[in-house]
């Protein structure tokens, strides 16, 4: 996290070859505000509509060419009170007020309202083949990829409770967290908490997936950007909001790490950052529905990423691992 007045003078004299928005835990639904489950942060379900128009207008003003949506973007009260679909496409609707590319990331809200299959058939992922699993990459240009995982591939949200996979992910929390409420980390200590029903896990092929690609872009020369609904670097959030195998993760990225910029995540409403032995920069964005008006802009110059945050969201300067020609 850097001082705003550095990041302008910074700014000022380099220039800018992409731009793009970040936006994190939106959680949509059709209902009053309320609060978090300990009741200790206020939540601005129905908000989120006029919250993201006011984004957009920023990042328009700020001539974006994507925008990265990093998961929750609607809330599991939708389900309760109208078609789930309905409701995603009502705020869906406002990022396709504008033609920039959106990459969506799955979260745990969107599958307390949709199965696994459905989502990603969903319009969130209407550019991916029929098959996909909703992980992916993006190329803004030459020197730049960004690698959107699927946190929550393996886990018990989105599937039948009388499916084998569902039967399996049942099984491994039994095992790790002895409360009856598999969403309660009461009694767990450290990373151990992540051993939660909201939480999920990256699959072995995601993880051989993630490894090819950013050999590649070590190859070729290429700077990467990964981004996940969950942090996987323990410095920068709650135990609780760790995906279950983080340190998987974390070896893909350290054995690869000299094409990786940076990590960038949701999921747990409260900002975090801290840089690894590897120079990995991990960032956890505040979450819109608890932090309204917290957002980011991210600016790719020739050597710099550049991140200024809005709200509660924070600056950031990540130096790039290979200079852009874009």
């Amino acid at each position: 996290m850097v001082r705003r007045l550095f990041v302008a003078q910074l700014m000022a004299n380099k220039k800018t070859f992409v731009k793009f928005g970040l936006v994190a835990d939106l959680q949509y639904a059709d209902i009053e505000d309320g609060y978090n489950w300990n009741r200790t942060r206020k939540r601005y379900y129905r908000s989120a509509l006029g919250l993201l128009k006011k984004a957009m207008k920023d990042w328009k003003q700020n001539d974006v060419k994507l925008v990265l949506q990093l998961g929750d973007l609607i809330d599991g009260f939708c389900k309760r009170t109208e078609e789930p679909k309905i409701c995603l496409n009502r705020i869906v609707d406002i990022f396709d007020e504008e033609q920039w590319p959106v990459l969506h990331v799955v979260g745990n809200h969107e599958l307390y309202n949709f199965s696994k299959d459905s989502l990603y058939k969903s319009r969130l992922f209407k550019s991916l083949p029929p098959t996909n699993k909703a992980y992916y990459t993006w190329q803004p240009c030459d020197g730049l990829k960004i690698c959107v995982l699927n946190i929550y591939e393996i886990s018990a949200l989105g599937e039948r409770d009388d499916s084998a996979r569902y039967k399996i992910v049942k099984s491994f929390l039994d095992e790790r967290n002895p409360n009856e409420n598999k969403n309660d980390p009461s009694g767990l200590k450290s990373v151990d908490r992540r051993f939660v029903r909201f939480s999920g896990a990256m699959s072995k092929q995601q993880l051989e997936w993630l490894t090819k690609e950013l050999t590649l872009a070590e190859e070729q020369k290429q700077n990467v950007i990964v981004i996940g609904h969950n942090p996987v670097y323990s410095p920068v959030t709650d135990g609780q909001c760790l995906c279950w195998n983080y340190t998987d993760v974390l070896e893909v990225l350290s054995e690869c790490h000299s094409s990786v910029v940076c990590y960038i995540s949701g999921h747990s409403h409260e900002s975090g950052y801290a840089v690894d032995l590897n120079g990995i920069h991990h960032i956890t964005m505040p979450g819109v529905i608890e932090y309204p008006d917290s957002y980011a802009v991210g600016n790719l110059l020739e050597d710099t990423l550049v991140i200024q945050g809005r709200g509660e969201m924070f600056d950031v300067v990540c130096p790039l691992r290979f200079k852009l020609n874009c």
